[in-house]
């Protein structure tokens, strides 16, 4: 196997119901080859929608591999998109380090360097995705934690573990039952007490109620006008 694959990174785009579509077709325009597309629901911070049930939000997630320094140009171009201008959302990437297709070939990335900063994103340390695998039920409980240490808000994904008993065991889960996957996306100076704070909330669950891990973030910026 090739050891010196392109750098890759993985554009995550997360905003309302029925616009990744239109997100996913700007970012084609400017060179991105496709991408995978996701239903979540976000959880609002108002305490009064949540007490009338009214804070889940339908969400999608559109997730596209590219090279390193095609980001930039496709965040670009998401920005300047007429037809994106009323979407909210907001989008970053994640170091992935190099991709293989299934088959074991290299996927067809040219070599080009590290995308620069744009005026409409924050410094590339500044924030950091938590991601928080629970049994199916457990997210109401992690986003609960999650606030009390400061968190503004997650995207919920539901999700299932695999179906072979035999692949059951992973980091001490059993993850053949459903499951959610909660993003916290945060400043990296909150990670720490987030995180603490989520396993304090579980330190007397069962063993194997979930894993919690994080990642750099890197160009986090937001869709839409900044009306």
């Amino acid at each position: 196997m090739n050891a010196n694959h392109t750098p890759c990174r993985l554009l995550v785009v997360i905003t309302e119901k029925h616009k990744c579509d239109a997100v996913m077709a700007e970012a084609r325009k400017a060179g991105a080859d496709g991408g995978t597309i996701m239903f979540g629901k976000g959880t609002a911070e108002n305490k009064w929608l949540r007490m009338l049930g009214l804070d889940d939000v339908e969400k999608e997630l559109l997730w596209s591999l590219m090279p390193a320094a095609l980001c930039r140009p496709v965040m670009d171009a998401l920005h300047a998109a007429p037809s994106l201008s009323s979407t909210r959302g907001v989008m970053f990437t994640l170091d992935v380090g190099s991709a293989l297709r299934l088959s074991g070939s290299p996927l067809p990335f040219a070599s080009s360097p590290e995308e620069s900063m744009s005026a409409n994103a924050t410094a590339s340390a500044a924030y950091e995705l938590i991601s928080v695998i629970v049994n199916n039920g457990g997210a109401d409980q992690v986003m609960d934690a999650a606030r009390e240490a400061g968190a503004t808000g997650g995207t919920v994904i539901h999700a299932r573990g695999t179906a072979r008993p035999e692949d059951a065991p992973f980091f001490g889960i059993t993850i053949v039952p459903e499951k959610e996957l909660v993003l916290i996306l945060c400043p990296a100076g909150d990670t720490a007490r987030i995180m603490e704070r989520i396993t304090t909330e579980f330190s007397n669950a069962e063993r194997g109620a979930g894993i919690i891990f994080r990642m750099p973030v890197s160009s986090f910026e937001t869709l839409g006008s900044k009306k």
